[in-house]
């Protein structure tokens, strides 16, 4: 039975939920005060990542955090006026690094994200961009034979879930990239990895298919919920209220208040990252190149390079700190020692991070009608077409393609 259906945010995770909710035939209602992917869907590395079934937290994580804490351009830094109100959040991390638990997470993420290719080309094709879905792989670099000995139990679990990996050193690096620094001791491709060209024009691609489709967006800030039994009859906003006869809440950072008057209490936290855009310059690599060091990419975009990363822990309401975008640049001129460029543009957003690494994707406990697709972290592109198949079949009260059990609101 076609519904209608009223999807919370309008970022890539929530375009995703609402293109298969209107290709399998329902009304589609997507509300987000700012325009389609111009939250963190529009600033992201660009990676289509299989291979990012490493969880943030690994046992021995906290031996390296200390010196990430006082770089202030590290790839971790938590904000100190901050660290009381994270401290629930760091908790709840650190009791996820344990190797038990690694593991479990590992196994998730795998079974969400190695079908991203699969999941996302169809969609692509059907918004008339199937050239945004690229599989050329990715790689990362090490300075030091120290860094990438220290990255091996991320490898050994790319490993385990059968992700391919390629070593090269020596002059097989500059080889294969001539335009990566000859000082670095090793290169880890993953050739069947993918990434997108121009993110932000993916997800306006989605919305003017939506719209062509007879979707409606609805630029405001939704506020809560008014509800008829146990199930949503409204999404009330900063204006007019939404009749629905279903909700999905795919609101990234800003989810975890909707998701408490749904009945469920989550640890969601900013995991905010930058960006620079360098427009013009003058060396790119063919493929996106990450930093074993300084946990950056470095995307080859049609507007110009990417360089995108790091973790900042802080308020969703925190100013950003432009010394931290401005120091990937000087970073990645480490990797790429000719690199230069005349302008580039500075950005900051918000990942939806949980501190199991995993999204919260399924059904409310407060509503019968209320779905939940947020806290992806570092991994929304990778995963909003799978999770969006995922909750068209909730929706359609279909058994989805995986277990989902790991991703229940209910876990914490």
């Amino acid at each position: 039975m076609n519904v209608h259906v009223t999807v919370i945010g309008a970022g890539v995770v929530g375009l995703a939920c609402a293109t298969q909710l209107q290709i399998r035939g329902h009304a589609v209602t997507v509300v987000d005060p700012r325009p389609p992917g111009e939250h963190c869907s529009f600033g992201n590395a660009g990676c289509f990542s299989r291979a990012s079934c490493v969880p943030l937290g690994l046992p021995g994580l906290w031996q390296q955090v200390p010196a990430w804490l006082l770089d202030p351009s590290g790839p971790l830094v938590v904000r100190w006026r901050h660290v009381h109100s994270l401290a629930p959040w760091l908790w709840r991390f650190q009791r996820a690094s344990s190797p038990a638990r690694v593991k479990a997470i590992a196994d998730a993420l795998h079974s969400l994200l190695t079908v991203t290719l699969d999941k996302w080309r169809p969609l692509a094709a059907h918004a008339g961009v199937p050239e945004l879905i690229v599989q050329q792989g990715y790689a990362f670099a090490y300075e030091s034979a120290t860094a990438f000995a220290a990255d091996a139990l991320g490898r050994e679990i790319r490993a385990a879930h059968g992700v391919q990996i390629e070593v090269l050193t020596g002059r097989d690096i500059t080889a294969f990239e001539p335009a990566l620094s000859p000082r670095l001791t090793h290169l880890v491709v993953l050739p069947e990895q993918g990434h997108c060209p121009n993110p932000l024009r993916l997800s306006r691609a989605l919305a003017a298919r939506l719209r062509a489709g007879g979707a409606s967006f609805v630029e405001r800030t939704v506020k809560g919920f008014a509800f008829a039994d146990d199930r949503v009859a409204l999404v009330l906003t900063d204006g007019e209220a939404v009749e629905t006869d279903t909700v999905v809440v795919a609101a990234g950072a800003h989810s975890a208040g909707l998701a408490a008057q749904l009945g469920n209490a989550v640890p969601l936290e900013s995991e905010r990252g930058y960006h620079v855009m360098l427009e013009s310059p003058n060396v790119a690599p063919r493929i996106p190149i990450a930093s074993g060091e300084g946990k950056y990419f470095a995307t080859p975009m049609e507007g110009g390079l990417r360089i995108a990363g790091t973790v900042e822990l802080a308020s969703v309401d925190a100013p950003p700190d432009d010394r931290r975008a401005d120091a990937l640049l000087a970073k990645a001129r480490r990797l790429f020692p000719t690199l230069r460029t005349k302008r580039y543009t500075r950005w900051m957003g918000h990942r939806p991070s949980l501190p199991d690494s995993l999204p919260v994707i399924g059904r409310s406990q407060g509503a019968s009608n209320a779905f939940f697709a947020f806290g992806h972290g570092h991994t929304g592109l990778t995963a909003a077409a799978p999770t969006g198949e995922i909750v068209a079949d909730l929706v359609d009260g279909r058994a989805p393609f995986m277990d989902i059990a790991p991703f229940a609101a209910d876990r914490f």
